[in-house]
């Protein structure tokens, strides 16, 4: 039984690898078998049979030389070992993307190479969301769903079309502001799952989650206007009402507040400060625009907590919120040109105004 057509010389006309059995001499009724490997490309085979006595002559029959094609058929391949972020919790990055990793293994039994393996992709979402509520593109969201990710063989996992099986690895993107699901969050009872699919390219397919979960840590964070000028002021002249403003920008995925503080003084040589001072309790701040100063809560060395109550991001355009800030300048004061600074702790704010 040969692969291709022809013989000569009594085999096959590619010798032993254009073979796919043969049988020894018999006096009737010769037969032979082949076993088909368990690893198998779907498509059809020739195969062409032939008789041949012991010296060499071809029968006579119009059969000798017919094509008795046999076909294999496709199988579904089957997604294993579904992987997320290595089974840890995930920390994203302050106002950018963090690049999770979900991974799988793929087996084929038509094998893992060849074009056989058409479409693998990789999902992940919040776990009351669910696989069902992410497993098109259209429900992509940033805060919760991360739909058909683009996944990649690693490299040497498959070594040819007789290999059943290789691993995958798809990089999702998650936003700075991805539903955190620990304590003290909105989705606390919840985690983050993924799913692997594949579809081979006869489109039957398979998809599998994996068996854990992980968290999706708070990240408490925020940006804030670099500095605040409040002008030139005489002695006893201040900022009000206090118009100086500070723009707060949430940058990870809570609600926050902020904690204010400072430094005892302003100087003149800050931060050294063993020049001329103006104490720390002149500087006041309130969240409402035209506050008096005299209604201003004044800076303190120690870290207070401020209900800014800066919602969570939802999309790209985060909402911020401002500080308006002022200065009284004291009787007795040397004139000069003062410095000092503002500390703006992230502090993560109430769920209920998130």
């Amino acid at each position: 039984m040969c692969k291709t057509a022809g013989i000569s010389g009594g085999d096959c006309d590619g010798g032993a690898g254009d073979r796919w059995c043969a049988s020894s001499l018999t006096a009737s009724n010769p037969s032979c078998a082949y076993s088909i490997p368990s690893v198998t490309p779907d498509t059809a085979y020739n195969a062409y049979g032939y008789i041949v006595d012991s010296h060499n002559f071809g029968a006579t029959s119009g059969t000798q030389g017919s094509n008795g094609a046999y076909t294999v058929n496709n199988v579904a391949p089957v997604v294993s070992a579904v992987t997320l972020n290595g089974g840890v919790a995930i920390d994203l990055t302050e106002g950018s993307t963090t690049g999770v990793v979900l991974g799988a293994t793929i087996t084929d039994n038509n094998s893992c190479a060849g074009g056989e393996l058409a479409t693998i992709y990789g999902y992940t979402y919040r776990s009351d969301v669910a696989y069902a509520g992410c497993d098109v593109s259209g429900e992509a969201n940033s805060n919760y769903c991360y739909p058909e990710i683009t996944c990649t063989v690693t490299g040497g996992t498959c070594t040819g079309t007789t290999d059943a099986s290789a691993n995958y690895t798809c990089t999702a993107n998650l936003q700075y502001y991805a539903d955190p699901t620990d304590i003290l969050t909105e989705f606390p009872g919840a985690n983050w799952l993924s799913t692997v699919k594949v579809i081979d390219n006869n489109s039957a397919t398979d998809d599998t989650e994996v068996a854990s979960g992980v968290e999706m840590n708070s990240l408490t964070a925020l940006d804030v206007t670099t500095s605040i000028n409040y002008g030139s002021l005489d002695i006893g002249q201040r900022n009000d009402p206090l118009d100086k403003i500070t723009t707060v920008t949430p940058t990870g995925n809570v609600g926050i507040d902020t904690e204010l503080s400072g430094p005892a003084n302003m100087c003149t040589d800050f931060p050294t400060c063993t020049g001329n001072t103006i104490a720390v309790s002149y500087v006041k701040y309130a969240l409402a625009t035209s506050t008096a100063y005299a209604s201003g809560a004044s800076l303190t060395t120690t870290p207070t907590e401020v209900e800014l109550n800066a919602a969570k991001v939802r999309t790209g355009s985060p909402a911020t919120k401002n500080v308006w800030w002022g200065i009284e300048i004291p009787l007795g004061t040397t004139p000069g040109s003062y410095t000092g600074s503002s500390t703006v702790n992230a502090y993560k704010g109430e769920i209920v105004n998130w």
